[in-house]
């Protein structure tokens, strides 16, 4: 029995995997993506975030839909969705063919997200958690760092249509093993019949109007919009709509019971901060090494798999450490180590390259790991099993929102805080007549004042996006405390559970 169901494990991770690299995969490839859709800077960005909020919406419906559909045909639908999906993206013309199947590649590749974390429990006795976990976070969410290299890999050496093709032979290859060893059939008799339609409308349209305020806001100068005011205040009316009907409704689309748990609420809060110190780098690093560093999809994509590699390497030891200590030491040391990791990346300078960045990405990748393993843990393994699809789906529907909020607001940082910097280094420079950069002007044989004031404009320019991205790299290494701190309030009254 054990063997069979790590089978069917490895079949969920298998999905899980593929999804996770095709949100990052594109990240490093803007450039060639931009070009061959006739997209502009502000279009290409929805290439990325367009899976992420297909993401996001079908995520919390998914423990739902498996109780409704089975773990097995919701699976099916799933990867054979993501499969058709990604062949769409690869035949894409155009920039807005492109954004919908990578918004059906989101959408129907989120449902495997929290369908591979509750197998992990409902699959498995408590003995055996600790060792899957690793497994999961060795070869799963690790995944997360390595799909810029493979898609620089894919866009250099063959062609930017190819980081969807590879999708299509594991795909099938993975529903056929789907269709024939997976029997997993615990769909809930007389669900249909009770369908909450309330509750999806409410919590849809509250998703979709946060997102398209995250995502627009920026662009459209937030409140001075009143598409943004309205996004807004739809978001608010229906979450407040949502709640009140989930904890009123007799069977509801999402059991908020979950937050009654205290361990599962900081685990929310902890994930929430792993998003900020792992999302928000691997959105801003390739913007330093691309736009100062002028390095290819591929020197990106090595760069950013250094933490990648390094997360995946320390899986084994951090399952076999979580036995040993119990899973607070474990967020504890992760802790330190993504912040201390995160803090090393706050003094970049315009000289850093892979060697200068390996030491704090690799801290990051292992902090990262225990981090993550620690945290779910905590989260997740005091939950029955028929509640843990729930409790899963919404786990992964928190990590999503706040992946895609702070990636949205360090974005939104990052324009304001540059132009301020940029505006500070311009005026006093031009106001001492360049005297910090008389020489490197002299070097380069430059006597025409508005030559020179030229060059000290893009100096600045270069200068305040680097300042930009180390004060956001600040901000982010503090927050690596707080999973610390809370460790102190985990409850541990239950037996058979490594606290």
């Amino acid at each position: 029995m054990y063997r069979k169901n790590l089978f069917i494990f490895f079949i969920f991770l298998s999905g899980f995997i593929l999804n996770v690299i095709s949100v990052q995969i594109v990240s490093s490839s803007f450039k060639d993506l931009q070009g061959a859709l006739g997209a502009t800077t502000e279009q290409i960005s929805y290439v990325m975030s367009a899976s992420l909020i297909a993401e996001v919406i079908i995520i919390p419906f998914s423990g739902w839909l498996a109780k409704l559909l089975s773990t097995r045909v919701l699976f099916l639908i799933s990867i054979s969705g993501f499969v058709s999906a990604s062949l769409g993206c690869a035949l894409s013309t155009n920039y807005f063919s492109m954004v919908l199947f990578r918004g059906f590649q989101g959408f129907f590749g989120g449902a495997m997200l929290p369908i591979m974390t509750s197998s992990i429990y409902t699959l498995f006795d408590k003995k055996k958690i600790p060792f899957i976990l690793s497994i999961a976070a060795t070869f799963g969410v690790s995944s997360i760092a390595l799909g810029p290299i493979l898609g620089g890999f894919l866009t250099q050496y063959l062609d930017w249509r190819w980081m969807f093709l590879y999708n299509i032979p594991i795909g099938i290859t993975l529903f056929i093993f789907a269709y024939f060893f997976i029997d997993i059939y615990d769909k809930e008799e007389g669900l249909f019949k009770k369908i909450d339609y309330q509750g999806i409308i409410y919590l849809a349209i509250g998703l979709i109007s946060l997102l398209l305020f995250i995502e627009e806001g920026e662009k459209r100068d937030w409140f001075k919009s009143d598409f943004i005011f309205v996004s807004f205040s739809l978001f608010l009316l229906s979450f407040s709509l949502f709640f009140y009907r989930e904890y009123s409704a007799k069977n509801p689309v999402i059991d908020l019971s979950v937050f009654n748990e205290r361990n599962f609420c900081i685990g929310c809060i902890n994930v929430i901060v792993f998003a900020i110190t792992l999302y928000v780098p691997i959105f801003l690093l390739p913007i330093f090494l691309g736009e100062i560093k002028i390095m290819d999809p591929l020197e990106i994509g090595f760069v950013i798999s250094a933490m990648g590699i390094s997360w995946m390497v320390s899986g084994p030891f951090v399952g076999k450490l979580l036995q040993i200590t119990g899973a607070r030491i474990v967020v504890i040391i992760g802790s330190i180590f993504i912040g201390i990791g995160t803090y090393l990346q706050t003094a970049i300078t315009v000289d850093y390259t892979f060697n200068e960045l390996l030491i704090s990405q690799i801290l990051k990748g292992i902090g990262a790991q225990f981090l993550w393993i620690g945290n779910q843990y905590l989260s997740l393994s005091a939950f029955s099993l028929k509640a843990i699809y729930n409790a899963a789906a919404i786990f992964n529907l928190v990590l999503r929102l706040a992946a895609a909020v702070s990636i949205a607001f360090a974005s939104s940082l990052l324009t304001k805080w540059k132009a301020q910097f940029s505006s500070a280094i311009f005026e006093n420079g031009m106001n001492s007549r360049i005297d910090l950069n008389l020489q490197y002007f002299n070097d380069m044989n430059i006597e025409n004042f508005q030559e020179n004031k030229l060059l000290f404009f893009l100096f600045s320019e270069r200068e305040s996006l680097i300042m930009a991205l180390n004060k956001i790299s600040f901000i982010s290494a503090w927050t690596a405390l707080l999973p610390i701190i809370l460790m102190f309030y985990i409850k541990t009254n239950k037996k058979n559970i490594l606290y």
